[in-house]
C-alpha cells in the first residue's frame, strides 16, 4: 500500500510538472517567436509561419530590421515620448492614489463608506466608458497633442485607488497616533512614515502603471494630432498598412518596446511578488 501511495504522489508530481510546462509555453513561446522572427526577412517570415521553423532560428538572420527602425522609422525618437509619458504619468498615480488611498484606509471622516463604495464600482468600470469625457475635458483645457493631455487624464486609477487603501487599513493605527503624538502632521506621517512603509504596494502600482499607459493605443491615438507626441504604440501601427505588412519591423520593433517591461519587472520582481504575498494574506 505504501509502494502504491508513493507511486501515485509520483505520478501526481509528473503531471503537475507537465501542466506547469505546458502553461509556461503558453506564455514564452510567443516571446520566443517575436525574437526569431525580428532577425528574419518578411519573406522567410511567411513562410515559416505555419512550421516549427517560426520557433527556430532558420535562414540568413540579420539585422536590418532593427537598423531600419531606428533609422526610417525614428523609433527612438517614439521611445523618448513613450518614456516621458509613461514616467509622468507613473510618478503621479503613486503620488495621488497613495494619498487617496491613506486618506481612505487610515483617516476618519464623514462619507468615507460612500467614497469607498464609489472607487469600487469605478474599479469595474471600463476605462472606454467614460474616454469621450476625458476627451472633451482634456480638448477644453487645450492640453490636446501634450505630455500633459498623454499622462494626466489616466493618472487617477480606482484600482490603484483600492490597493493602496487595502494596504493602508491593514496596517497599525498606533503608528499614526504616536507620531501625532510626537508632534508630526497627518501629511508629515504619510510621507515619512507610511509611503517609504509601502514599498511592495508602490512597486506593484508603478509596474501595473507602467504597462498599463505604455501600450496604451487608443487615448494616445484621440489626443495625438501629428507625430510631436506619437507613442510607440502608434508608430509600431504604422508598420502594418493596406498595401503591405512589414512583418520583420514589426517584431523588431515589437522585442525592444518588450525590454523595458521586462527590465522593470526583472528590478522590482522581489517587491512584487512580497506585493502579492501581502495581498493574499489580508484577503
Amino acid at each position: 500500500m505504501q509502494a502504491m501511495s508513493e507511486t501515485r504522489t509520483r505520478t501526481f508530481k509528473i503531471v503537475i510538472m507537465v501542466l506547469y510546462v505546458l502553461v509556461a509555453c503558453v506564455f514564452i513561446l510567443p516571446i520566443l517567436y517575436m525574437f526569431v522572427s525580428s532577425f528574419k526577412t518578411d519573406s522567410q517570415i511567411v513562410s515559416d509561419m505555419s512550421t516549427v521553423k517560426a520557433f527556430l532560428p532558420t535562414g540568413k538572420l540579420s539585422l536590418s530590421n532593427y537598423s531600419t527602425i531606428m533609422v526610417e522609422g525614428q523609433f527612438w525618437r517614439f521611445f523618448r515620448n513613450s518614456a516621458l509619458i509613461a514616467i509622468l504619468n507613473v510618478s503621479i498615480e503613486i503620488v495621488v492614489n497613495s494619498m487617496i488611498g491613506y486618506a481612505l484606509g487610515m483617516l476618519a471622516f464623514k462619507g468615507k463608506g460612500v467614497i469607498i463604495s464609489l472607487v469600487i464600482a469605478l474599479a469595474v468600470v471600463p476605462t472606454e466608458s467614460v474616454i469621450i469625457n476625458k476627451f472633451i475635458v482634456v480638448n477644453s483645457m487645450g492640453l490636446m497633442n501634450s505630455i500633459w493631455g498623454l499622462a494626466i487624464p489616466s493618472a487617477g486609477y480606482p484600482m490603484f485607488i483600492f490597493l493602496f487603501y487595502n494596504h493602508f487599513k491593514g496596517m497599525p493605527m498606533e503608528l499614526v497616533e504616536a507620531a501625532v503624538v510626537d508632534g508630526e502632521k497627518y501629511s508629515g506621517v504619510f510621507w515619512k512614515i507610511m509611503l517609504p512603509l509601502s514599498k511592495p504596494i508602490v512597486a506593484t502600482v508603478a509596474i501595473m502603471g507602467f504597462i498599463r499607459i505604455w501600450g496604451d493605443v487608443l487615448w494616445p491615438t484621440l489626443v495625438t494630432r501629428d507625430e510631436t507626441w506619437r507613442t510607440l504604440p502608434l508608430a509600431l501601427r504604422a508598420l502594418s498598412t493596406d498595401v503591405y505588412v512589414f512583418w520583420g519591423q514589426i517584431f523588431a520593433f515589437s522585442s525592444l518596446m518588450t525590454l523595458p517591461v521586462l527590465i522593470l519587472f526583472l528590478i522590482f520582481q522581489k517587491q512584487f511578488i512580497q506585493s502579492l504575498t501581502m495581498t493574499g494574506i489580508k484577503g
